[in-house]
């Protein structure tokens, strides 16, 4: 009951989020108000700019540093839904081992589409990119570059921590999440500059996409429509054509679930309306009486291993937007249902409309997971996998190991961040007294401690499960 109710309060806040952070993001412009009189406007170049006395401002030299440098450089402001064409340049610094001077000339250069990415955090500061890259801005054909080691493609997100000031919480969870499933999303962390104008540590991510370097996916159907599709979980209205799925109109699931793949340009009415009964039939075996049969119920369609262990990595990060936004399945053709992992920018205890306990599961009134819980033989499953995960990639001191070596990657990048961004420890950005921290070394403290008691309880109370059984 008590996660229900936060499960509806955090909708309701979700929905409220741009009216409400549109003020926070005054609060925050009032904050650093004096600042935008260093803004200036920038025209393309073929080399990296810099803004020197923005920069100077914040006691940002033209530093030396181990991480990759993006450049990105625009003549009109970035917006949320209309594409804005510029360029973009790599400075794959680090690769040899050494320092790297942020003026060296970049290693690469493209034309480039930016779009402001996110729901709520669309409204921060600091702001997420979606990157399309372009062989030629006029043109506007796709070009395919193999970003920092993670494979050529041409899109790519841009997540800059701001509510997670250890700026590691994506990079771990990734990472772990990498170990663990057939796919997971790669990263790398960079350092930004925005029209000559340092923005700190981002973390360069591949969206969930279908291609050679990602999730490589059939890109043929047959003639009935059948195909492979990814598909993603989110706000109603957040997209245009829902899918008018068997979960959805009888109102068994929440949210509304969107195609992702095959995209909008290339995606046919038979193959549209074939994946919306291929999601049905699921969902109607699942939500149906013979739920539980292993060949009438919901196991002729997903894999369960898949599910078993996406359940297991979210409710270790407490990430109750897991089975409900921000969430995506996919499917090859002729295989079964298969989850990936994304944006745990709030897990463990920063989600900031609320504090959240860290002794109650996440994902137990999640969209599917609610219903799979019920079945004793899914909850064996989950039981058993979390027991062997906690000798190895979900055992305490892995996961704060990574912890760690994030912050010794980023090394003097984090100071440099908050040269910037440190403003944030001066105010409250979590709703809740004592959950916003006043330095770099008490977050990335809270987020250890953080996983240490959710690993306890878990490990005390995973067969707690059962109790939700048929």
């Amino acid at each position: 009951m008590k996660r229900a109710l936060l499960g509806i309060i955090s909708i309701l806040f979700a929905v409220a989020a741009g009216a409400v952070l549109t003020l926070g993001g005054k609060y925050l412009s009032d904050y650093r108000a004096d600042h935008r009189e260093l803004e200036k406007d920038v025209r393309l170049s073929d080399e990296q700019v810099f803004d020197e006395e923005y920069n100077s401002f914040y006691g940002i030299d033209r530093f030396e540093t181990a991480l990759p440098v993006i450049y990105i450089t625009t003549e009109e402001y970035i917006q949320k839904d209309i594409p804005t064409v510029g360029r973009i340049s790599i400075l794959n610094a680090g690769a040899d081992g050494k320092l790297h001077a942020v003026s060296e000339k970049p290693d690469v250069t493209f034309d480039a589409a930016f779009k402001i990415r996110g729901a709520s955090s669309s409204h921060f500061e600091k702001s997420q990119y979606r990157v399309k890259l372009l062989e030629d801005a006029e043109s506007g054909k796709e070009a395919k570059y193999d970003l920092l080691g993670m494979g050529r493609e041409s899109e790519w997100v841009l997540n800059g921590p701001f509510l997670d000031r250890t700026l590691t919480r994506n990079y771990v969870a990734y990472h772990l999440a990498g170990e663990i499933l057939e796919w997971a999303p790669e990263c790398r962390y960079v350092e930004l500059f925005l029209n000559g104008q340092y923005r700190g540590v981002y973390l360069a991510v591949e969206p969930i996409t279908n291609g050679e370097g990602r999730l490589r996916l059939s890109t043929f159907g047959f003639l009935s429509g059948e195909t492979a599709y990814i598909i993603s979980r989110d706000r109603i209205g957040s997209d245009t054509d829902a899918l008018k799925n068997y979960g959805s109109v009888a109102g068994l699931t929440p949210l509304s679930l969107y195609v992702e793949y095959p995209g909008k340009k290339n995606i046919t009415d038979r193959e549209y309306a074939w994946i919306e009964n291929d999601i049905s039939s699921f969902e109607r075996a699942l939500f149906g009486p013979d739920y539980a049969d292993p060949d009438l119920g919901y196991a002729k369609y997903i894999d369960i291993d898949n599910f078993v262990d996406y359940y297991i990595i979210n409710e270790m990060f407490m990430n109750h937007d897991g089975d409900t936004l921000s969430t995506y399945a996919y499917k090859e053709l002729g295989g079964k249902l298969k989850l990936c992992v994304w944006d745990f920018n709030n897990s463990v205890d920063n989600y900031q409309w609320f504090k959240e306990d860290y002794d109650v599961f996440y994902l137990t009134d999640g969209a599917w997971f609610s219903r799979l819980l019920k079945d004793r033989n899914f909850v064996d499953k989950i039981v058993a996998r979390y027991r062997e995960l906690r000798t190895g990639t979900l055992s305490t001191e892995h996961m704060l190991a990574l912890i760690d070596a994030a912050g010794a990657e980023l090394g003097d990048a984090v100071t440099r961040n908050f040269q910037v961004w440190g403003y944030t420890f001066d105010i409250n950005l979590l709703v809740s007294s004592g959950r916003d921290l006043r330095d770099y070394e008490a977050a990335v403290t809270q987020f250890k401690e953080g996983l240490k008691r959710r690993g306890e309880f878990l490990d005390a109370h995973i067969t707690d499960l059962y109790a939700g059984c048929e």
